[in-house]
């Protein structure tokens, strides 16, 4: 065989896969076994014939064996089968025997369930001159017939012929079953994405269907201009300790660089220039053919697949079809493999990305979530699943207003539209009552979502709860003006107190001598009257504005309101006013004057009764709560108080001046418009918070929060 060299077509390949090589592959059949003399069994009654017959052929080079019967003959073909594992190349079969017939020996080869017995090749022996017997010979399934006396070379010619064909047949069967493992094997590196596995599947296969000593794969590694064995599959040595190849030399180094195939015999090998023994074969080796072919994923070649020794003479040009499928085959898998294993490294790498993000966003203290075009929910943040008290993977692909507020349409208040149409950001503000009956405010933002897809438009959108802040706004603008007007009393107070003082004295004196029955004693006693009621305003002043002494001790804040419902008990049963209390007694302390919190209950509850009073309402109610407030961001626990009324409540426009001095909405002369004043300034130099929410007509709320401290807190504090 001459040996060659032929140009290597790049190709492309696209293939899918799944997860793994399975651990065992389907076994390859057999080879034909070494060309050995052809076997052929004589069945004769005559032994003279037999005798003969097995006599020539012997000296053509044949094996031969002789069978008296039809029965021995059936016997001999079994025992040669089953029993020595040579089975009978053809059989010279006489048509007439007895006992046993060549008819019957025939059709029992034929019925028979092993092809290799039901195909033997079987030519009849008939001494017949009529044509009828001949036709029913090969109708039984004869190949062949030879008529008695037969011309000695005209039946070695038949002989050879079928030996011939019987040869062909196995030889295409063989390769009909190396095609049919190739295919397996083909399919198997498709379904893996395993790049080792796949490379040692195919030397490991490729050494059997090819029946050859070793087979080796070889990677070029273009950065350091060496090509490196990464499999041998027979080989006393591994593929750790094969000399790295320089780029470019050897038959593997032409492989690699052209891209070509090889396919060379012993001779071809002595005589190729390109052929380097220390690295174009692996060590302890005795190269006796070689065969070589490149490798190509993605374009370019990427391994060098190499087969050496032949078991059974050289290589062929069907095993060079063979390797050179196997390696379409192998680079089709190795690109996908590649493919696939990128593809993942990108999906692991955008899911680490995504779920990063989401801890992000679940660490952000304000209710965020992700819609699309439809209102459909993409994302949802753990506060706001935390906020509704449901799991936020239950609420993904439900309409948010759906979700959220059990809506059938968008919101009324919502402007997510302008951002998903128009794709602007919005900002509005939303307000309502909480289950606890207290004002809720909240900052809505959307922002809108870049896509690359058109008619996909989606948004984020952030709650931000401002009611803390807005109640803090509040109190800081009324802690402003209490101060303001605080130092404007201070000095107001001095200024009137001195003369005040002296008209109360001078009226008390006049009205000491002044008959009763007298004229002037009704003007002096109206004077001393308003002067004593002036004295009061002035004290109330004094006191409102004066740093007032605090002596803080830890105390049952229940307590303290019930000690305030004694004092006025009978106030309030006078005026037909109902009570309703929740004052559970497991509520956290609170650092407080005892004597001056009950002063600000008292006068919040006497606030409430003239309420309902001055307009008198049918069935009045009072109830106070106290309960754990709702946390806000950088607040401790918080003890809350709330004194509601069912009066007629009150207007907006009083409602944002009733903690300041002097302002009241009750008739003259039935307040001095510092009692709620004093109260702000009572809790607020407790660190605490007041304030008022009403709805007209539908009464009002107070609502006064404390911190709260743990019971074994005993420590006084003054302020």
């Amino acid at each position: 065989m001459t040996g060659f060299a032929r140009p290597w077509p790049t190709i492309g390949h696209r293939l899918e896969s799944v997860e793994t090589i399975p651990k065992k592959t389907a076994k390859l059949p057999a080879l034909p076994k070494e060309i050995r003399p052809a076997h052929i069994l004589i069945v004769d009654d005559e032994p003279q014939i037999a005798e003969s017959l097995a006599d020539f052929l012997g000296r053509q080079g044949h094996l031969t064996s002789i069978a008296y019967s039809g029965r021995e003959a059936f016997d001999f073909l079994q025992d040669a089968l089953y029993e020595q594992g040579e089975p009978v190349d053809l059989v010279l079969l006489d048509m007439r025997m007895p006992e046993m017939p060549g008819f019957e020996v025939l059709k029992q080869l034929r019925d028979h369930q092993d092809p290799d017995l039901k195909f033997t090749r079987v030519i009849m022996l008939t001494a017949a001159t009529g044509h009828q017997e001949k036709i029913d010979a090969l109708n039984a399934g004869a190949d062949d017939y030879i008529t008695k006396p037969y011309q000695p070379q005209e039946l070695l010619a038949r002989v050879r012929t079928l030996l011939r064909t019987q040869q062909l047949e196995k030889l295409l069967q063989h390769q009909r079953q190396q095609l049919a493992h190739l295919n397996r094997i083909g399919q198997e590196m498709a379904m893996s994405h395993d790049v080792r596995g796949i490379m040692r599947l195919a030397v490991r296969e490729a050494r059997k269907f090819l029946d050859c000593e070793v087979v080796g794969l070889f990677v070029p590694n273009k950065a350091k201009q060496r090509i490196l064995c990464q499999h041998l599959s027979g080989a006393a040595v591994g593929a750790d300790h094969y000399p790295a190849i320089p780029m470019d030399q050897g038959i593997i180094g032409q492989t690699a660089r052209k891209p070509a195939v090889y396919r060379l015999g012993e001779a071809d090998l002595a005589l190729d220039k390109n052929f380097v023994r220390e690295t174009d074969v692996p060590p302890k080796i005795t190269p006796r053919s070689l065969m070589s072919v490149p490798v190509i994923a993605v374009g370019h070649t990427w391994a060098v697949l190499v087969a050496y020794n032949k078991r059974q003479g050289n290589f062929s040009e069907f095993d060079l079809d063979l390797i050179a499928s196997l390696s379409t085959f192998l680079g089709g898998a190795a690109e996908n493999a590649y493919l696939v294993q990128n593809l993942r490294a990108r999906q692991q790498e955008l899911l680490d990305n995504r779920n990063s993000l989401q801890a992000i966003i679940d660490g952000i203290l304000h209710p965020i979530y992700t819609i699309d075009d439809r209102w459909q929910l993409v994302a949802v943040n753990e506060n706001k699943g935390q906020e509704l008290e449901r799991e936020p993977a239950a609420m993904i692909g439900q309409p948010c207003y759906r979700a959220f507020f059990g809506r059938t349409t968008p919101c009324d208040h919502c402007h997510a539209a302008e951002t998903l149409t128009g794709g602007t950001s919005q900002t509005w503000s939303v307000q309502w009552l909480g289950e606890d009956r207290l004002p809720r405010e909240w900052d809505v933002n959307s922002y809108p979502i870049p896509g690359q897809r058109s008619g996909s438009a989606s948004a984020v959108v952030v709650w931000q709860d401002r009611t803390e802040e807005r109640r803090l706004e509040r109190s800081l603008l009324q802690a402003g003006k209490l101060a303001a007007i605080g130092q404007l009393a201070a000095g107001v107070a001095h200024e009137i107190n001195n003369p005040l003082t002296a008209i109360n004295a001078n009226a008390e004196m006049m009205r000491m001598v002044i008959p009763k029955d007298d004229d002037q004693f009704e003007a002096v006693d109206l004077i001393l009257r308003a002067g004593q009621r002036a004295a009061k305003v002035v004290r109330g002043l004094l006191d409102f504005a004066r740093e007032r002494q605090y002596t803080f001790i830890p105390l049952n804040i229940t307590d303290t309101i019930e000690q305030a419902l004694e004092l006025v008990a009978y106030q309030l049963h006078a005026a037909n006013v109902t009570i309703k209390k929740d004052l559970p007694a497991e509520l956290p302390w609170v650092m407080a004057s005892s004597e001056h919190v009950k002063s600000v209950w008292i006068n919040l509850m006497i606030n409430a009764r003239d309420a309902m009073r001055d307009a008198e309402t049918e069935e009045p109610i009072l109830e106070i709560i106290a309960r754990l407030a709702q946390p806000f961001p950088n607040t401790g626990q918080q003890v809350e108080i709330l004194v509601r009324d069912n009066g007629p409540g009150i207007p907006p426009a009083e409602a944002a001046h009733i903690f300041e001095p002097f302002y009241t909405t009750k008739d003259p002369g039935k307040g001095t418009g510092l009692g709620l004043a004093t109260c702000h300034r009572i809790i607020e130099q407790h660190g605490g918070l007041i304030e008022m929410i009403s709805t007209p007509g539908r009464g009002a709320t107070f609502v006064v929060r404390l911190p709260a401290v743990e019971k074994k807190t005993h420590r006084r504090r003054s302020a």
